[in-house]
Parts: structure tokens; sequence; C-alpha cells
């Protein structure tokens, strides 16, 4: 009786490992999830990962590990890496090691930040496993696949003290509600106005989403305009963190404005509002930084372009006699000063 019980358990165990070398879904289905694709240098955002055993066995063994990229800082506690973290020559690496019943699913998350600015891979992950009894394991790996944006760091506290006065000057007060002597029309929403601009009767007679435009000839407005040098990308990382800070000003102002620019952080019309900063914030987070034009061209287009009532912030590297000669031509021809921001190799 014993031989017969032994025999049909071998039989049984032999079974399961020759289905287990056959089935094709033995292997677990790996995805990953971030909480937010934007961030700033520093700022700790959470990476989920989950591993999702397909197959109609248990795996009885499933090595996970994460390696993150040298640009990714690993923010947890000392506990919890003493468990699962490897730092090495290689760099540091999360592992799991655990066994996946069939149709089940492993789920974890780590809590990471980025160095520095760029479209920024996260790392790369490797999972073994294998068939039943763990005789042909199974090896693979691929890239996490969710790439970030960091965009540029603030610029540091007291930058931007010579746009106060120009700021104070330029600045009016907004009301809470729009004075309604100021409409224009309406037009498409682009996702960049503020929702409080959205007329919900203008939206439910055209079926999408239509906002008020009004006019603003009689309030003051500005422009920030941008010089790309790709000669000078040490400096250029600084201008692009006097971008971020000028902007954010003129969002704390409740001031619109415009960004001009003669390179890859190309130009965005008028607009004020979360939607409009995150166009930005997005672009200083992608630029290279690569300039496509010269300053003078930048300035021409900007001088065919301008108007009454409106500010100009410019943003600049150290510029040459031609560059100082096309800022000088646009500085007496525009209504205002222009505040010229130049920047250095912090």
């Amino acid at each position: 009786m014993i031989a017969i019980i032994i025999f049909f358990t071998v039989l049984f165990i032999l079974l399961l490992e020759y289905f287990s070398r056959r089935d094709d879904l033995r292997h677990p289905h790996v995805s990953f999830d971030i909480d937010t694709t934007l961030v700033e240098p520093g700022e700790v955002i959470t990476l989920y990962y989950s591993v999702h055993n397909t197959s109609r066995l248990p795996l009885l063994y499933v090595g996970f590990s994460l390696r993150l990229e040298p640009e990714v800082v690993l923010h947890e506690d000392e506990e919890w890496r003493r468990l699962h973290v490897t730092t090495d020559f290689t760099g540091t690496r999360v592992d799991h090691h655990f066994y996946l019943l069939p149709r089940r699913k492993f789920s974890g998350k780590v809590h990471i930040s980025l160095k520095k600015r760029g479209l920024q891979d996260l790392g790369r992950f490797h999972i073994e496993t294998g068939d039943f009894l763990g005789l042909h394991p199974v090896m693979s790996s691929g890239d996490i696949g969710t790439k970030v944006i960091c965009t540029s760091d603030k610029s540091g506290p007291g930058e931007l003290e010579v746009l106060g006065g120009e700021l104070g000057d330029v600045s009016v007060r907004r009301f809470i509600l729009d004075d309604p002597t100021m409409l224009l029309g309406y037009r498409e929403y682009t996702g960049r106005e503020p929702m409080k601009q959205i007329s919900w009767k203008q939206s439910a007679k055209a079926g999408k989403l239509m906002v008020r435009q009004n006019d603003y000839t009689t309030d003051r407005v500005a422009v920030v305009i941008v010089n790309m040098d790709s000669s000078q990308r040490p400096i250029m990382e600084h201008c692009l963190k006097l971008t971020r800070a000028v902007c954010e000003r003129l969002e704390e102002e409740k001031i619109p404005y415009e960004l001009m620019s003669n390179g890859d952080l190309f130009s965005l019309p008028e607009g004020i509002g979360r939607g409009h900063l995150f166009f930005i914030l997005r672009r200083l987070g992608l630029s290279r930084p690569t300039g496509y034009t010269t300053l003078s061209q930048l300035m021409e287009r900007c001088d065919r372009r301008r108007r009454s009532n409106c500010s100009y912030i410019i943003i600049t590297p150290p510029v040459g006699d031609e560059g100082q000669a096309a800022l000088e031509r646009f500085r007496r021809r525009v209504d205002s000063r222009p505040v010229i921001l130049y920047a250095d190799a912090k």
C-alpha cells in the first residue's frame, strides 16, 4: 500500500513537472506604475510594481529585483533597506523573493527621487523563476519602461529681487468675478485656462468645453523671452532655473504671461494657471538645451509682435556685442523698459 502511495505521489510530481515545463504562461507578467511623471529634483514620488502569475500552476519560487539608475535616489527606512536593498559598485538593487499561487499577484512599491533635470529612465528589472521542481530556472530582464520628466530646479532666494518693482508696476488687481464688459467672445478650452473661465452655457450649446475670451487690452500682461545658446550649456541650466522662477512669480502675482524662445523651449501663447505652468515645467525638463536661431532673430520676432501695455522679461546667458545691440534696439522700441536677467554658471 505504501509503495502504491509513493508511486502515485512521484507520478503526480512528475506530471506537474512535465506540464510546468510545457506551460507557456508559467512566466509571470511584470508591470509598473508611478504616481506622477513630472517632478522636480529631490521630490519624492512612488514607483509601484507587481508580478502576476498568469499560469495555471503555482510558482514555488520567484526572484524579483529592480536595479535603479545612478540618478535615482531611494527613500526607505533602515529596516526595509536591510531586508530588500543591496548597494555595491553596480548601484542600488531592490530584491524580493516569494512564491505565487495560480492567478495571484505580488505587489510592492518604493519611494524614490531624481537628482537632476531631464527625461530620466528609472532602471531595469530582473526576474527568475522556472519549472515546478526548479530544475530548469528561467531568467528574464527588461526596462522598467516608465520615464519621468524632472523639471528644472528652483532658483535661489533673492535672485528675482530685480523683478520686485517691475512686477509691482505691472500687477493689477484681478477680480474674483470677471468684468462682463471685458468679454470679447468664446473659444475652445485648451487646458491652460483657469476653470473659472469655462462658460458652461456655451459649452452645452457647442457640445465641447468653451471658455470666455476677455479683452485684456486694459490689463497688464508679461512676455517671458528666453535666449537659448547651445554653446553655453552650464550657464543654460541657470537660465532654465530663472525661467521657472519668473513664471512661478508671475503666477503668484496673477499676471497672464506668454513664453517666447529661440530654442527647444519653443513658445507658448498667453495664459495663466496650473495648466499653463505645467506645460512650461514640462518643457523645462525636456530641454537639451538647444538654440535654433540667434538672439537678434529672436528679438526681431518679438519686435514684430510687440504690443502696448505689455511688460517684457528677458532671460539670457552673457551675450556679445551683437546680442547687446539687439537688446538695445528692442529696448528703444517697446513702451516699458524690459527687465533683463543674465544667467551665470552657478
